[in-house]
C-alpha cells in the first residue's frame, strides 16, 4: 500500500496557486475598466477640440491628435464634415503577464448651433 504522506502539502500548494491567480486576475479588472474610460474621455475631448478648431478655421485633425496624445491616447482616425468632427482613439495599458489591454473608442462632436 502506498503512503499518503505529503498529499496535504500538494493540496495546499494548489489552493495557494489558485488564490494567487484569482488575485492577479481581480487586479486586472480595474485596469481594463480604466483603459476603457480613458479611451472614451480622450475620444470625447478630441472630438470637441476638433469641432471647435473647425469652427474657428484651424486644423481639426492636428488639434485632435494633440488633445488625444495629452490624454494618453493615439488618434487613429479623424474626419470633419463642416463643423462636425468624428474621431477614433486607441489606448493601451501597460505590459502585463499575458500582454496588454487596449480599447478603441469613437466620438462625434458638433457645435450647438449646428443642430438648430
Amino acid at each position: 500500500m502506498r503512503s499518503e504522506r505529503g498529499v496535504a502539502t500538494v493540496h495546499a500548494l494548489t489552493v495557494a496557486a489558485i488564490g494567487v491567480l484569482a488575485a492577479a486576475l481581480s487586479l486586472q479588472v480595474p485596469a481594463v475598466i480604466g483603459v476603457r474610460q480613458r479611451a472614451a474621455a480622450a475620444a470625447d475631448l478630441a472630438a470637441l477640440a476638433a469641432s471647435r478648431a473647425a469652427v474657428e478655421g484651424g486644423e481639426p485633425c492636428t488639434v485632435a491628435a494633440r488633445i488625444s496624445r495629452l490624454n494618453g491616447a493615439a488618434l487613429t482616425r479623424c474626419r470633419t464634415d463642416a463643423a462636425v468632427a468624428t474621431v477614433t482613439v486607441r489606448v493601451e495599458s501597460g505590459r502585463w503577464v499575458v500582454g496588454r489591454w487596449a480599447s478603441q473608442r469613437r466620438a462625434r462632436a458638433a457645435p450647438a448651433w449646428y443642430l438648430d
